[in-house]
């Protein structure tokens, strides 16, 4: 009786124990034969997003930080044929409504406005939050300075107009911007941390 018991326990237990270690075993496998490649299309998303927000750029410098606030950014020098620095482009993470969104922010240093803004990952509702990754929306950001705000009946001199119903997408994204200017006034002002 006790051995039959003792069967019942132990085979289905060491059925499972097979199963985990064969399927972590594929997974192990699958990551090593993909992580490459998933970092190389990372580095294309990235270079393509810089080109799109920050177009008059011949070429970026190499990674860079900047402190501010105790937070730290990273930021690319965008460059003229020259290699003479024309603006930044901005890497920024900030928290959306279903998760953390990410936009790449370019800053002309000639006019000190946005010249252009990508989201680069973004976790929001299909339908409404991820309306803000579309043209027409970051289009108000561009030509922009100082501190944005949101405004959810319509665009003004200072406030882009939300999205209807995404609005804690849309402040995201506004932050985004926002903290991507005062990074670079603070790069500005010679808190290049490099």
């Amino acid at each position: 009786m006790k051995n039959k018991a003792l069967k019942e326990v132990l085979v289905p237990a060491v059925m499972l124990f097979i199963i985990a270690a064969v399927c972590t075993a594929l997974l192990a496998g699958t990551n090593l034969l993909t992580k490459d490649k998933i970092a190389e299309i990372a580095v294309q998303t990235e270079t393509k997003a810089k080109s799109a927000v920050f177009a008059d750029a011949k070429s970026f410098s190499d990674e860079k930080t900047v402190s501010v606030n105790d937070k730290e950014y990273v930021y690319y020098d965008a460059l003229d044929d020259k290699g003479n620095v024309i603006g930044n482009v901005f890497s920024v993470t900030v928290k959306s409504y279903g998760g953390d969104l990410s936009a790449m922010v370019g800053i002309s240093a000639e006019a000190d406005k946005i010249t252009g803004v990508e989201i680069t990952a973004i976790s929001d509702t299909p339908g409404l939050g991820m309306k803000v990754d579309s043209a027409d929306f970051l289009s108000q950001y561009i030509d922009r300075g100082g501190n944005i705000g949101v405004n959810k009946n319509e665009k003004t001199d200072t406030e882009i107009q939300a999205i209807s119903g995404a609005t804690i997408s849309s402040r995201a994204v506004t932050d985004a911007v926002n903290q991507a200017f005062s990074a670079y006034e603070a790069i500005k002002a010679g808190g290049n941390n490099g």
